[in-house]
């Protein structure tokens, strides 16, 4: 799918669009200057796994989101 020109992969879990697009504008907001080019979502038990490459860099960057993590908790909610 693509949200936002950014070419979106949910691998695993439940995940939904609203969701993506809350990491796609945290990403964004965090390397504007870079142009986002795709990110692809893993969801397991305890944590997110989200991998996100941009066009200037010839390498995916990969974040591990704990779901203990307040902050993140509110977002993604086991379903």
């Amino acid at each position: 799918m693509i949200i936002d020109n950014v070419n979106v992969t949910i691998e695993k879990g439940p995940f939904t669009a609203e969701d993506a697009q809350f990491y796609i504008s945290q990403i964004k907001k965090s390397k504007s200057k870079y142009t986002l080019r795709k990110v692809s979502f893993s969801r397991h038990d305890e944590y997110l796994d989200i991998r996100y490459s941009f066009n200037e860099i010839p390498f995916e960057r990969i974040r591990r989101v704990s779901f203990t993590d307040e902050d993140m908790q509110c977002v993604v909610v086991n379903k």
